[in-house]
């Protein structure tokens, strides 16, 4: 190498290292604070029976924002307050109308991760009480592939799971935000899940924008409210709202 180098001309073997150098500093840093906005697409008929007739009353697709906040190891998952993510489901043509729900990961506050501690906190509303769910994050066997996908002009890859209640799930993850971060219960890949797509359509949540700024005072861990442990929370819900249905899913009808 040192030959071949020696082989170049005396101007070359000088602008040499100052191009690597510019090279260098015009790469883009592997951002390890920000934000990403997600849109989580709900298909609502494919959780109703398909001679309900409440169909006739509601849009197919329910549609909620929520945001991503991260810096180095913790993330917090919530959803945006509805004048920044209007909800879909309000309007004012009067008349009779149901209110069709599926709750999860965020809807009731911040959906709190540590990956260095392990760590999960999600803060949740039950009969009018707040109660801070305690609990540990789940190590979820994914399958990695090598097919990539373009999201928001990053490279991501591909990778499938199955949950314990036989959701088959595809996420793309990218390695430009190097952090095992994602939305609502996602996580634990080796880049940030910029979509996941739940039973071919049931569920989407896809990437809408990525930030590169956070509040610090956004991260920290929820407070104030009745810690519970997760299976002892599962109990107390199963009370006031009866079992959840056949996947394991509760959809709250008003």
């Amino acid at each position: 190498m040192k030959k071949a180098a020696a082989l170049l001309p005396s101007s070359i073997r000088v602008l040499l290292p100052l191009l690597c150098l510019t090279l260098a500093l015009a790469s883009p840093a592997q951002p390890r604070q920000g934000s990403i906005v997600y849109e989580k697409k709900l298909d609502v008929y494919r959780h109703m029976p398909k001679d309900d007739q409440n169909r006739a009353m509601i849009p197919q697709f329910q549609t909620t924002v929520y945001e991503l906040l991260f810096k180095d190891s913790i993330s917090v998952y919530k959803a945006m307050p509805k004048d920044e993510a209007p909800d879909p489901f309000d309007n004012n043509s009067g008349g009779m109308h149901v209110i069709f729900r599926m709750t999860g990961p965020g809807d009731d506050g911040a959906f709190y991760r540590n990956y260095s501690s392990g760590r999960l906190l999600e803060e949740t509303i039950l009969a009018d009480k707040k109660y801070i769910i305690t609990d540990t994050i789940p190590q979820q066997p994914w399958k990695l592939s090598d097919d990539t996908t373009t999201i928001l002009n990053h490279l991501c890859k591909k990778a499938t799971l199955t949950t314990p209640r036989g959701e088959k799930v595809v996420a793309w993850y990218t390695s430009d935000i190097p952090l095992p971060i994602g939305p609502d219960q996602f996580s634990g890949l080796p880049g940030a899940i910029l979509q996941a797509n739940i039973d071919e359509g049931s569920i989407l949540i896809s990437a809408k924008e990525i930030r590169s700024n956070v509040d610090n005072r956004e991260l920290k861990a929820p407070s104030g409210g009745h810690l519970i442990s997760r299976a002892d929370y599962r109990k107390k819900r199963d009370e006031v709202f009866g079992p959840p249905d056949a996947q394991g899913r509760r959809i709250d009808r008003n």
